[in-house]
């Protein structure tokens, strides 16, 4: 009965101005399109007044929706047109009354456009958004500015999406200096989605090799930080070349793999295997830098310089029982000063 209802009071706003404004349809149903790929319904009309026509305004009434028109008078019996855009960023079926305002009297106009967005296939928010801090989902939680030179500004970018039923204002805890955000929007509707862009200021940063912080996504005033709403942040900064220069002797920086496998882990407390280092230059090798990504890790290097022709065991060892904290891939990162081969990283997999 509601339903009803509804539809004659629609029916009686478009009679209102039926005989100045005529479109050829008032209601367009889109079908299905793709998630995050806006679809654009087109609104023809003519002006049936002697008076020329003038759209004063469209009001979608909502921020998913973009509106485009003919902003010219029309004469008797010209035509125009009014294109509505959906940014499609919510999942699901999509029902949207715009009002359209005219010279042509104080009534608006309203016209529906209607669809269905999919993915495509049976995918959830999950497979998007696999990082869920409360009713917030990420994109991914640990974000990374590789191979970044002192004096360099890069940017990386957290895609959000509000899963709650309220409208949520991203904040986030514990910046390090090194590290300003920005939020577009500024507040998430429901069911809206956004993005988080962190910047590197690499001037900043006090050391070379890899620098980590963790910062937290607050998910609600006086929200307080916890491994849950944790977001990692890693950055390599790397020596100038030009540190390098004056040497006349080069080394030349090997490893003997850069994806080391070490097996089944099964029930096992630790897993362990080695990497060969080697120094095939003319100088000597200096391992300047050697680190790891997170605690999974523990690494054992005999020296950290090594000789021309010379090649030592890097022994690697992982810790299970951190894996359940770890928020990305087990690596070691090793910056030496071989000017054309200054860093390497070492993925460490297992089954």
């Amino acid at each position: 009965m509601k339903k009803t209802i509804t539809t004659l009071l629609f029916l009686i706003s478009l009679s209102a101005t039926a005989q100045k404004i005529s479109f050829d349809h008032t209601t367009i149903n889109t079908g299905t399109t793709l998630w995050h790929k806006p679809v654009t319904a087109t609104f023809k009309f003519k002006n049936k007044d002697k008076e020329p026509l003038v759209i004063l305004e469209v009001d979608p009434g909502c921020g998913c929706l973009t509106p485009t028109y003919t902003t010219t008078a029309i004469p008797k019996g010209g035509e125009g047109t009014i294109a509505i855009t959906y940014d499609a960023s919510l999942l699901g079926r999509f029902d949207r009354i715009i009002n359209v305002r005219t010279n042509a009297g104080e009534k608006p106009v309203r016209i529906r456009m209607r669809g269905v967005v999919s993915t495509g296939e049976k995918k959830t928010i999950e497979d998007f958004y696999p990082i869920r801090i409360g009713d917030i989902c990420l994109n991914t939680n640990n974000v990374e500015f590789d191979d970044v030179v002192r004096g360099d500004t890069a940017t990386a970018r957290v895609e959000i999406l509000n899963d709650s039923k309220e409208v949520f204002t991203p904040q986030l805890m514990h910046l390090p200096p090194y590290i300003t955000a920005s939020f577009t929007p500024e507040m998430l509707a429901r069911g809206r989605r956004g993005y988080i862009d962190l910047t590197l200021h690499s001037d900043k940063l006090n050391d070379t090799g890899l620098t980590q912080s963790s910062i937290y996504l607050a998910r609600y005033s006086g929200d307080k930080v916890s491994h849950d709403n944790e977001i990692v942040v890693s950055s390599i900064l790397l020596p100038e070349a030009s540190a390098f220069a004056n040497e006349m002797l080069h080394p030349k920086f090997n490893v003997s793999t850069t994806e080391l496998n070490l097996g089944k882990l099964g029930r096992k407390k630790k897993l362990t295997g080695n990497v060969v280092i080697s120094n095939s230059g003319n100088g000597t090798l200096h391992i300047t830098s050697l680190q790891v990504f997170n605690s999974t890790l523990q690494v054992a290097l005999p020296k950290r310089e090594i000789a021309p022709g010379e090649s030592i065991n890097m022994k690697i060892t992982l810790i299970s029982k951190y894996l359940k904290t770890a928020k990305s891939q087990p690596r070691v990162l090793l910056i030496c000063n071989d000017p054309s081969h200054m860093k390497e990283t070492i993925s460490v997999n297992f089954e």
